[in-house]
C-alpha cells in the first residue's frame, strides 16, 4: 500500500531516535517516507515503510529539484508500530 500523505512528526520510541541520530536521517526524510513510501507487514503488527521506484517517483514530482539533496536517503526505511509509533529508522543494504 502507498502512503497516505497524513503523517508529520510521528511519534518516535527512544531508540528510534538514537538510530535516527546515528545515521543522520533528518526528520524530513522520516516524514517522507512516512508520507510517499511503500508499506509492507513487519510482523506483529508493525510495518516497514520504505521508497520504492514507484514512491519515489511521486515524492520527487512533489519536491521538484530539491530531491537531489534527498538522493542519499532513497534506501532508507521506517519501522512503524501498529499505534503509529516509528520503532526504528534505518537504510536498506
Amino acid at each position: 500500500m502507498i502512503g497516505t500523505h497524513y503523517a508529520v512528526n510521528a511519534p518516535m520510541t527512544n531508540h528510534a531516535l538514537c538510530r535516527q541520530q546515528q545515521r543522520s536521517i533528518p526528520q524530513a526524510v522520516i516524514d517522507a517516507l512516512l508520507d510517499f513510501g511503500e508499506r509492507r507487514p513487519a510482523g506483529d503488527g508493525a510495518e516497514s515503510v520504505y521508497f520504492t521506484k514507484r514512491t519515489w517517483r511521486r515524492f520527487a514530482s512533489y519536491v521538484g529539484v530539491a530531491v537531489k539533496g534527498f538522493e542519499r536517503y532513497r534506501s532508507c526505511y521506517v519501522i512503524e508500530a501498529r499505534d503509529g509509533t516509528i520503532v526504528t529508522a534505518a537504510f536498506r543494504h
